[in-house]
């Protein structure tokens, strides 16, 4: 499985994370709820919370930096469910959402509530790309898949998932996906996004700022009103940017 391969759905203080849970408590239905300072971590499927030390490091790591570049000035305590059992992890994603991901690793059901398969030592870097899908909700209520390619390419991007480029064949061979593409369905199997977002975020960071980013997220990817270039041209600069800084 391709790690990258994620369905996404629809304070600033630092201050010194202990490694002992400050509160747990194990519930009717045998899940085990951990309170952190800016997580709560829900267990199911019989996972234990030796667990929960490395992603929650991973996630206080990077906090404050997501917050910043996101411009988000405060978060509400983010609940992480995490499940051992992929068929559970399915059967709750349908009946929250009507619909099964299979292949998922993890999604976000609000700006306060994300949902993981437990992947082992990866599972820390799933929290982190569900936790930026969660402040990108924060920056804007609506931004979840709409558009698609804006919402994988920002959570892509903050939680540092580069995939070289010299990598990737149709870059190579000069097939650039058009931003329609890369808002294929997850279920259509056609999931470029997760190849290709960091440089997507890279480019408009690079080519313009880090406000314009924010302001992308708040307009909906509306590239016209954002950015003052037409979609068509976007693209083609995207491609020009991605062939001279990397081959």
């Amino acid at each position: 499985m391709n790690y990258f391969q994620y369905i996404c759905f629809n304070l600033l203080l630092v201050t010194v994370f202990s490694n002992c849970a400050k509160d747990t408590e194990t519930n009717d239905d045998n899940t085990i709820v951990i309170e952190k300072s800016h997580f709560s971590f829900v267990l199911h499927d019989g996972i234990t919370q030796s667990i929960i030390d490395p992603i929650n490091s991973k996630l206080n790591e990077s906090y404050l930096r997501v917050l910043n570049d996101l411009e988000v000035s405060s978060m509400n305590k983010v609940s992480v469910k995490i499940w051992n059992n992929e068929t559970n992890f399915l059967d709750d994603m349908e009946q929250a959402i009507g619909q099964r991901y299979q292949g998922a690793s993890g999604w976000v059901y609000s700006s306060t509530d994300i949902r993981i398969l437990y992947r082992g030592d990866y599972t820390s870097q799933i929290a982190l790309h569900e936790f930026c899908h969660a402040v990108s909700l924060v920056v804007n209520s609506t931004i979840g898949n709409n558009p698609r390619w804006l919402w994988e390419a920002v959570a892509i991007y903050e939680a540092g998932e580069f995939v070289n480029p010299t990598t990737i064949s149709y870059l190579v061979g000069g097939n650039f996906p058009t931003l329609a593409e890369l808002n294929s369905d997850f279920n259509s199997g056609e999931n470029k996004i997760y190849s290709v977002g960091y440089l997507l975020s890279e480019f408009i960071i690079t080519n313009w700022d880090k406000n314009h980013f924010v302001s992308l997220i708040k307009s909906n990817g509306n590239i016209q009103q954002t950015l003052e270039i037409t979609t068509q041209q976007f693209e083609e600069d995207w491609k020009n940017f991605v062939i001279t800084t990397y081959f």
